[in-house]
């Protein structure tokens, strides 16, 4: 803005660069448009949402507004996050929640991959047969299944001390379990993958 200000202060009408003008407001507009997500998201997760009516929201939605609190911290880190959205499925549901449970999944992808040659993150989300599956894929080579077992269960982590609670995948199970759907890891990945199921919202 600055720049732009600056610009017109200093030079005629006739002299002025509109399409850099242009430019630069495309990047203000961008500037302001993820600043407000950003501040969107905070809001949602500063408050306790357990006493909010469930609402009908396309999964799209809970995706950009989460990513919007982290987008950036993949970025600086070069980790490639893929996002498949084939369909956009409506739910019933209290979207700080669930974007609480996929913000949870996001960073402990980001703790599992940060640092690896190849490191990436996908999301991805299609129906099937009346159901929601939303699904968050990371480039690390899956979990023991000795791990695996002991997942759920509150206060298990495998995070050094200070990293984690181990309260992040319990936590995420009950309220997924609270909407009437399922929340479980996929085994049969070859990669790491954890699995959200929810039921679409019929009109």
């Amino acid at each position: 803005a600055s720049l732009i200000r600056k610009q017109i202060e200093n030079k005629s009408a006739e002299s002025i660069d509109l399409g850099g003008v242009r430019e630069k407001l495309g990047k203000i507009e961008n500037t302001v448009d993820r600043i407000s997500k950003i501040v969107r998201g905070l809001r949602s997760f500063a408050r306790n949402a357990d006493q909010d009516p469930k609402i009908s929201t396309p999964i799209s939605q809970i995706v950009d507004d989460t990513l919007s609190l982290c987008r950036e911290k993949f970025k600086y880190s070069s980790i490639e996050l893929i996002i498949d959205s084939t369909e956009d499925p409506i739910l019933l549901c209290r979207p700080s929640q669930i974007s609480q449970v996929l913000l949870n999944l996001l960073n402990n992808s980001y703790d599992a991959v940060h640092g690896m040659e190849s490191s990436w993150i996908r999301i991805e989300t299609h129906n099937e047969n009346g159901t929601a599956i939303l699904t968050v894929t990371d480039s690390g080579n899956g979990i023991p299944m000795e791990i695996q077992q002991k997942l759920m269960q509150p206060f298990f982590t495998t995070k050094e001390i200070g990293k984690g609670t181990g309260l992040g995948l319990s936590i995420s199970q009950g309220i997924i379990s609270e909407h009437g759907g399922k929340f479980y890891y996929d085994s049969k990945s070859a990669n790491t993958r954890f699995v959200i199921e929810l039921p679409i919202y019929e009109q």
